[in-house]
């Protein structure tokens, strides 16, 4: 970012110079947003009536940082829950993300901060600069770029991260010269966020902060430092249905958790709760529905998939009768690099080092599943082009034997198909490592992750080991039915329980991934009452409010 950005960021023009560009890129688009922000300010009028915060009140800051229209309305659905109760809401926003700032403002939410007035400061800059000299000669492997911190913030993940995603590749190494400079000028602005992060947060100490994306590099450090000075940081995330979000605190130990996990202190406590056949019902209707098309923000990973019988799909793959194993890939270059600790270099590696496995052992039918969230991620990225998986299946591999079969991201098969004929799977901490042994198929992982230890999956600690299993896969047995009930029931805890289910609004999604509306939040109360009368943002306020609880959890059912 250069001299005169800085100073226009950081000016009193700086959102009409954000609107006069999007007006001139986009006229239409810019009209729609406006538009939409036009109806929330109409519909959303009640909330603007509700009494301000008193002088003690306790403030929840939002690190917002997003001008996308759906992502800011479930921070303001959230902030709404706690400004009910009196709490003063405070919101870390970009001074050119005028979309966001006109929506918190529809919901009575004006009090900004500004982000670019936090950073660029000359000490920062300097700071930056002292950095990354410091690093610039250390050997650079992937590995111990992860481990980088930078004070009271674990950088590392959050470089490489950035550097895949903008390169569309799940193998960077930081050892060639272009990586390297890549992620030398990421670490200044890195370094500079977590200067701002502890101005920011010395500055305001709030009671509690929320936030959407707490691991990649602009927000990353503001976690981080929270964590360290003892604030209550709230993560959420959209499940795979559209109408609910799930929580969870941040602490030390649940830093590099997967939000949508429980603890397994939790899941301790739910095995000694009553299980019988609503349980059993209930969960295997949250399957359907994940991958029958019910939710429309699961469906884009399913496009165009049918229920097919383990015979069709051996006769269509020409497949004999020996079991079959399924690699069910990552999206490489979106690969989450902030949970658990991975057994190899990374996500390109564990790619490349599995298919010579399958390659290598005939005894097996393995099926190598592309993620099929690549199709939509690809399309909103604007990435074209191989596949990484197919390159590194070419330079691995070359021609894929007879028993190694590739299904590409827009398979026929549905994923539910995969899970009644497979015999194993194969990932590194994806879902597919609580999901398949509900169906007592045996899953095993190139790395921890939110499910580790709890027992239905085989988890391995090396390499050597890992590619041993896969060696002699084809001895592999279906799981036991103690283990299957162990999965069953986090299973059911991560889709029944965990979701923090909102009725006071309602998402829409479009079929545009591209679409700035494609997906939206909208309203359905009028009024307070309405809301109170709903129960869910009480509901969330109650959990929010209660900072020894980790993870949000619904009401128990029930047995039968």
């Amino acid at each position: 970012m250069n001299a005169i950005v800085r100073y226009l960021r950081r000016s009193p023009f700086a959102a009409g110079l954000a609107d006069l560009r999007e007006r001139v890129v986009n006229a239409a688009d810019y009209r729609r947003l406006r538009d939409d922000v036009d109806r929330s300010v109409a519909s959303m009028a009640f909330t603007r009536e509700l009494p301000a915060p008193q002088a003690s009140a306790p403030t929840v800051l939002v690190l917002s940082m997003t001008n996308n229209i759906y992502g800011a309305k479930q921070e303001c659905m959230l902030a709404l829950a706690l400004r009910r109760r009196g709490w003063r809401v405070k919101v870390l926003t970009s001074s050119i993300y005028t979309h966001a700032q006109r929506l918190y403002q529809a919901f009575g939410i004006d009090d900004f901060l500004a982000f670019e007035k936090l950073v660029n400061v000359k000490d920062t800059r300097e700071a930056a600069a002292a950095e990354a000299r410091r690093r610039r000669d250390m050997p650079m492997e992937f590995q111990s770029v992860m481990e980088w911190r930078y004070r009271d913030a674990w950088i590392g993940p959050q470089l490489l991260s950035s550097v895949s995603r903008r390169g569309f590749d799940g193998a960077p190494d930081p050892r060639k010269p272009e990586i390297r400079n890549a992620i030398i000028e990421q670490l200044k602005e890195s370094v500079g966020f977590v200067h701002a992060a502890e101005k920011c947060l010395s500055e305001q100490r709030p009671s509690l902060i929320i936030v959407n994306e707490p691991n990649y590099h602009t927000l990353g450090p503001f976690v981080d430092v929270a964590i360290n000075m003892g604030i209550p940081t709230i993560h959420f995330i959209q499940p795979s249905r559209d109408d609910a979000l799930v929580h969870k605190r941040l602490t030390r130990e649940t830093r590099r958790i997967h939000p949508n996990s429980i603890t397994r202190e939790t899941l301790e406590r739910l095995l000694k709760e009553p299980w019988g056949a609503q349980q059993e019902v209930e969960l295997d209707e949250e399957f359907s529905k994940r991958y029958g098309g019910v939710w429309k923000i699961q469906a884009r990973n399913q496009p165009g998939t049918v229920d097919v019988t383990r015979a069709e799909i051996r006769q269509e793959l020409g497949l004999d009768g020996k079991p079959v194993a399924v690699l069910f890939s990552h999206v490489l270059w979106d690969a989450n690099l902030f949970y658990g600790k991975d057994i190899f270099e990374n996500y390109g590696d564990w790619f490349a080092q599995t298919v010579k496995a399958a390659a290598a052992n005939p005894r097996m039918n393995w099926l190598i599943k592309l993620h099929p969230a690549n199709i939509w991620k690809r399309k909103l990225s604007g990435a074209s082009g191989e596949y990484g998986e197919v390159r590194l299946i070419r330079e691995s591999v070359g021609d894929l034997p007879d028993h190694v079969k590739l299904l590409p991201a827009d398979t026929r098969f549905s994923t539910l198909s995969l899970f009644r004929m497979a015999d194993a799977g194969i990932t590194v901490r994806g879902s597919i490592g609580y999901e398949l042994p509900c169906f007592g198929v045996p899953v095993l992982t190139a790395g921890t992750g939110r499910y580790s230890g709890f027992g239905f999956t085989e988890d391995h600690s090396s390499r050597e080991s890992y590619l041993d299993a896969l060696g002699r896969l084809e001895n592999v047995h279906r799981l036991d039915p103690e283990k299957v009930h162990v999965a069953r029931v986090h299973a059911h805890a991560l889709f029944v329980r965990r979701p923090w289910v909102y009725k006071s609004f309602r998402t829409e999604i479009g079929p545009n991934v591209r679409d700035p509306l494609f997906q939206n939040l909208v309203p359905l109360v009028g009024a307070d009452d309405d809301i109170q009368k709903n129960g869910d943002l009480d509901a969330f306020a109650d959990w929010a409010e209660a900072y020894e609880q980790i993870d949000y959890l619904a009401p128990h059912s029930g047995a039968s």
